[in-house]
């Protein structure tokens, strides 16, 4: 869960591309003034850009190589016809994971190489940034469902087990949550004759810096709190499970080993009588 200043920067594009609003406290004067201040300081600082490219394919490399080969094993590897629930959850996993290497990584390799410009229009500006992060969530929300099925198993292994595909449906819609946003927050502006950003409204005059703090606290919590906070609390109830039943068993264990003594002491005594 913890992000590196790539997966940042990659998360920031997804988002809302943020380092824009930082210029000027968060508000540009105008949009005619992002002709002239020009992309940097629109869409934030081209460190590294070639270092920062390079990472990110061999971060697509090895995903997409890694999930498909899981995809393959989890379709095609099946030694029964009856498909278990980890394995079905597993499998809507590397989906996740895929298309946040094909969507959301690829188009940042994309955004670097083309110099930011956004030759798509606004209808697709808006869908792209709302898949983008959709892609990113999916991935974290389906580890919140293997934890919760997880928990169900071990927890209450007696209650009836959710259908794991029903169990899928929902994260994907729930991951749609976090995303809708950006369908009202992303538009093309035209900085300059024929030249557009894929921008956020904050970058707009008027725009309350308030309400960019809004957003960002919705994604944030959304998209790492919240996960965060019920990883914790299923996996947490796992291991008290887990160890509440051990330290029964425990318990059990000595309580039989003590009662072994007596009970050949009683027979060895009824054995003699016997003879007596």
């Amino acid at each position: 869960m913890t992000a590196s200043p790539l997966d940042s920067n990659v998360m920031e594009d997804a988002f809302g591309n943020l380092s824009c609003s930082i210029v000027n406290g968060g508000d540009v004067d105008n949009i005619s003034d992002v002709a002239t201040t020009g992309s940097d300081d629109i869409l934030g600082p081209r460190y590294h850009k070639r270092v920062r490219i390079v990472i990110i394919i061999v971060m697509i490399v090895a995903s997409v190589v890694g999930n498909t080969i899981v995809f393959w094993k989890l379709v095609f590897k099946r030694r029964h016809r009856r498909v278990s629930k980890a394995r079905v959850l597993f499998l809507n996993l590397a989906i996740a994971d895929l298309l946040v290497a094909c969507i959301t990584m690829t188009s940042q390799v994309v955004w670097e190489v083309m110099g930011r410009v956004w030759i798509a229009g606004d209808a697709f500006c808006r869908f792209f940034k709302f898949l983008q992060t959709f892609a990113l969530v999916s991935s974290t929300y389906m580890l919140v469902t293997i934890a919760v099925d997880r928990h169900i198993a071990i927890a209450t292994p007696l209650a009836p087990s959710p259908d794991p595909w029903k169990l899928a449906a929902v994260t994907w819609l729930a991951s749609c949550m976090p995303s809708l946003p950006n369908v009202y927050v992303f538009h093309s502006v035209e900085v300059a004759p024929g030249k557009c950003f894929c921008a956020s409204i904050f970058y707009d005059r008027g725009t309350p810096l308030y309400h960019r703090q809004i957003y960002m606290g919705f994604v944030f919590f959304m998209v790492f709190v919240a996960p965060l906070l019920l990883l914790m609390t299923f996996y947490t109830g796992i291991l008290w499970t887990i160890w509440k039943h051990s330290s029964r068993s425990g318990k059990m264990g000595q309580q039989t080993s003590s009662s072994l003594p007596r009970a050949k002491v009683s027979s060895h005594t009824g054995v003699r009588q016997a003879h007596l």
